[in-house]
């Protein structure tokens, strides 16, 4: 009875925010189908990473059971659902594919980037070399950018690393003097660095070559309660995962706000504490429903 009570407090507290309409050009979110299963029939749990290479395979970061799921995704037909499991990735919470189809994943355990070959062969880890000081770093978050070059949010260093596949180290970009926490990172369109304040509820950016972030719009706290994912999608427009708000909110390249879909709960095309989020060349957008134990695939229809 006390988790039913808890649930219905946070549900009513969510609808009682005062969130913004849509954006009068933005499209909508409609439901499609949902991933539950492996190809085993076992079931997710608390799945946070996901992540769409270039050939329609479609990795989860079934996060609750320690392992990694292979998917592809044809004309909306979803097929496979293969393991892939080593001992040294026991708590996926990032999941990126490079070029190349092989896969990386930040362990939320021991804080480290393992390198899988495409089957789930365990490869190594992603290591820097050559970083200034300080030489250590704490990951929190990592997008692979254009040709393969890795973008890290460490946020043991207040600062965004870039290295190469093996590791070298190439710039840095400081965090900005006066920010909350920065939850997660992308890479726009034109090469330049987005980041996310959870607590200020902010969205900073560096443009290319830029070497300073800089707010791209003001607080968006009329619109989010805790983002923690962000990214975008080929036209350059912005998404950001509201974990606790339990929505996606969309801004324009320059920061202006074009709506707010999705909302908290349990049926198909509700969400509950949703982590990462990806969207591909059609438009098609996964989402990694973690308290729902389930991914959720979304349309984009005007």
């Amino acid at each position: 009875m006390a988790g039913t009570s808890i649930k219905i407090i946070l549900i009513i507290s969510i609808l009682l925010l005062p969130w913004k309409s849509f954006g009068a050009e933005t499209a909508k979110l409609r439901y499609f189908q949902s991933i539950y299963f492996d190809e085993r029939g076992g079931g997710m749990r608390q799945p946070e990473g996901l992540a769409l290479s270039d050939k329609s395979v479609l990795i989860v970061g079934d996060t609750g059971n320690g392992r990694l799921l292979r998917y592809t995704f044809q004309d909306k037909t979803i097929a496979g659902g293969s393991e892939m499991k080593v001992p040294q990735l026991s708590s996926p919470i990032r999941v990126q594919v490079d070029s190349k189809g092989e896969i990386y994943s930040l362990d939320g355990k021991q804080r480290r980037i393992v390198r899988l070959s495409p089957k789930g062969e365990f490869k190594g880890y992603l290591s820097p070399e050559g970083l200034p000081s300080p030489s250590n770093f704490v990951p929190r978050s990592f997008k692979i950018g254009a040709s393969d070059l890795f973008y890290i949010l460490d946020i043991f260093s207040g600062r965004v690393l870039v290295v190469t596949p093996n590791g070298k180290y190439q710039k840095h970009i400081e965090f900005p003097k006066s920010y909350g926490f920065f939850s997660d990172l992308a890479i726009d369109q034109k090469g330049g660095i987005l980041l996310i304040d959870s607590v200020r509820k902010m969205v900073f950016a560096a443009p290319k070559d830029s070497k300073e972030f800089t707010p791209l719009a003001g607080s968006l706290k009329e619109y989010l309660s805790f983002p923690t994912y962000i990214t975008t999608d080929n036209r350059g427009t912005i998404y950001m995962v509201d974990e606790s708000g339990a929505g996606i909110v969309m801004l324009g390249q320059e920061g202006s706000f074009l709506g707010r879909q999705l909302s908290i709960g349990w049926n198909e095309g509700l969400l509950n504490n949703p982590s990462q989020m990806c969207i591909n060349e059609k438009g098609e957008v996964f989402i990694a429903d973690r308290g729902n134990s389930r991914i959720q695939i979304f349309t984009q229809v005007k």
